[in-house]
């Protein structure tokens, strides 16, 4: 039940307090967990609400959704509960449960029994969903490639293709498959039902293949992408809270300055008649776009200006060099240095050096600000304000880890989507006009997207970045491992077994009324379902806990960029040029692509 916060209620024998009332802002989500269950705690109407910490339908964390008219909205596909109740709006019985909140003394109390008997029953059998009539499988029973002695089946999977063959083997083989590499059982799984089981159940009984974290480690880059356990708690909270709504649309304006350059650097090189190399440019927008949103640092790569540039340069080197340390047999490159290694060193040193800079510069300006101002600017002033504070204590080296992780998976993801899409802008000039006239009916007379809330109303734009990131998955494959042996749909996994999640395979699966490989944004808006059945296999961010971060940030960088092309220039095939080929170097980017922009008469 509700608890006033006058109220005061006798202690529980097995109390724990999870808050002070002090601490609760109005209409904000407080994270809380207690014995690796998460609960959320919030503030409403002269009230302290204490309710499960994760969405019930596919386990995103709760503590990341936003509150507005009394509502709880989950940041993953909006459901939304009563504050009060916890009640689910709309069809479906999936309410939330509450717990009876203990307010005494200015302190937020819950019963620990009560939270995990709620834990227990949860996690207890469905006894009403009945059993699969198949005994359960081992790996040895399941099918997959044939093995190379010794070698298992490295010899395949080359690191660039590495998503194209395990992608190959699942219409070969089915949506799971097994194979091994130098001795270690992988478990290829392409079925979107399984995949989001092992999702929705992460960091407790997954973690990232932890090859991922002992290389991320290695390089000084082990932040909230790597981590796990209690450390990934800490960091997720602070990131997270720094990437919401709120704080996405006072970083607006600088995001609208960003994209008013690249259209500066794209008019002037068509007037001159000069070859856009349209890859590298929106590698170097979303770095600008990056640095100067979570870092606040103006890096001036679109104008050609200051350190961008070299920067820029130096991550092109790192990710491919990642993706092959995570993915190699052997860790040769601790024995012996080669011309790729050493390259590698180079850039490490020299983004090192920004990420430190960027922190004095920050820390420098945290120092005189007033008492009083304690909104963060970016993302890296709020890691040093919680440092600073103790809300959340993170060491030095964790705050590094941490600006590195955002320049890494900041810019080479977005940058990779927004050029897929102007892939299939030139592929379908039908498409592309659609877009156009959207776009000029929305934002007219304006160049590009100024106001936060209009891309909501570019359906159909928003439409064809959906069905890009379906066909065109920047993070295609997803590597976990379990932390003790489970059993995933019929199948018994050993702990030290990998899973392989083929998230682009499996939303390859959810082809509605049109063929599944077929590039079509309107199998997202036929029909009143049409999005939520596309959804079941749909992954591009990932799904459960551990949902991308940045996906509120990304998903306004690339809505953006795609409006200001839509409404400024004409994009076309290259003729004669090389067939686009898919490439994995930690992220899946475009290789050979080439078009042209012509502005619009």
């Amino acid at each position: 039940m509700n608890a006033s916060l006058q109220a005061m209620r006798a202690r529980s024998p097995d109390t724990v307090v999870i808050a002070r009332t002090k601490e609760l802002e109005d209409s904000r989500v407080k994270a809380v967990n207690i014995d690796g269950i998460d609960l959320i705690v919030l503030r409403h109407a002269n009230a302290i609400s204490i309710f499960q910490g994760r969405c019930p339908h596919e386990g995103t964390l709760l503590s990341e959704g936003t509150i507005k008219d009394g509502l709880l909205t989950c940041r993953a596909h909006d459901w939304q509960f009563n504050c009060s109740s916890g009640c689910k709006q709309g069809l479906g019985v999936s309410n939330l449960k509450r717990f009876e909140a203990i307010v005494e003394d200015g302190d937020v109390k819950v019963d620990r029994n009560e939270v995990r008997a709620w834990n227990a029953k949860r996690s207890a059998p469905d006894h009403k969903t009945p059993l699969r009539a198949s005994p359960v499988r081992s790996l040895s029973q399941l099918p997959g490639p044939k093995r190379i002695p010794f070698r298992g089946t490295a010899l395949h999977l080359q690191p660039e293709r590495l998503h194209l063959v395990l992608e190959q083997w699942s219409r070969e083989f089915g949506p799971v498959y097994t194979f091994r590499l130098i001795g270690r059982p992988f478990v290829a799984i392409a079925d979107p039902i399984l995949i989001h089981q092992v999702l929705r159940d992460r960091p407790g009984a997954y973690r990232r293949w932890n090859t991922i974290e002992t290389v991320a480690r290695e390089l000084g880059i082990n932040g909230v992408f790597s981590t796990e356990g209690d450390a990934w708690r800490r960091q997720r909270q602070l990131v997270a809270k720094a990437l919401d709504p709120l704080h996405l649309r006072a970083l607006f304006p600088s995001l609208c300055e960003m994209t008013r350059r690249l259209l500066q650097r794209w008019e002037s090189a068509t007037l001159a008649q000069q070859a856009i190399d349209i890859q590298k440019d929106l590698m170097r927008y979303t770095l600008d776009v990056t640095t100067n949103l979570a870092l606040g640092y103006d890096m001036g790569t679109i104008d050609g200006q200051g350190k961008g540039d070299v920067i820029r340069r130096h991550l092109e080197v790192m990710f491919p060099a990642i993706n092959r340390r995570i993915n190699a047999p052997f860790p040769a490159w601790r024995d012996t240095r080669r011309p790729a290694d050493k390259a590698l060193d180079r850039a490490l040193i020299a983004v090192q050096a920004l990420t430190k800079e960027l922190i004095a510069a920050n820390r420098a300006r945290l120092a005189q600000r007033s008492a009083a101002d304690t909104i963060p600017a970016n993302l890296l002033e709020a890691l040093l304000m919680a440092q600073q504070e103790g809300e959340a204590p993170l060491t030095d080296d964790e705050v590094l880890a941490n600006v590195f992780t955002i320049l890494l998976a900041g810019q080479d993801t977005t940058a990779s989507t927004i050029a897929w899409v102007a892939y299939f802008m030139a592929s379908h000039p039908e498409v592309q006009r659609k877009m156009q006239e959207e776009v000029d009916a929305v934002i007219a007379p304006a160049a590009m997207l100024e106001d936060f809330d209009a891309g909501d109303a570019l359906a159909y734009l928003n439409a064809v970045i959906n069905e890009t990131m379906r066909l065109k998955s920047v993070t295609p494959v997803l590597a976990v491992e379990p932390n003790y042996d489970v059993q995933v749909g019929d199948i018994a996994i050993p702990k030290g077994a990998v899973l392989s999640l083929l998230t682009r395979e499996a939303g390859l699966q959810q082809g509605g009324n049109s063929a599944v490989d077929v590039f079509d944004p309107d199998r997202w808006l036929t029909g009143a379902s049409a999005a939520s059945h596309h959804r079941a296999g749909f992954m591009p961010f990932g799904s459960g806990p551990r949902l991308c971060p940045g996906r509120s940030l990304a998903l306004m960088e690339v809505r953006s960029a795609v409006a200001m092309l839509c409404r400024n220039f004409d994009l076309l095939q290259v003729k004669d040029a090389p067939e686009v080929e898919e490439v994995f170097a930690f992220s899946m980017v475009p290789r050979n692509l080439r078009v042209e922009l012509r502005r619009r008469g």
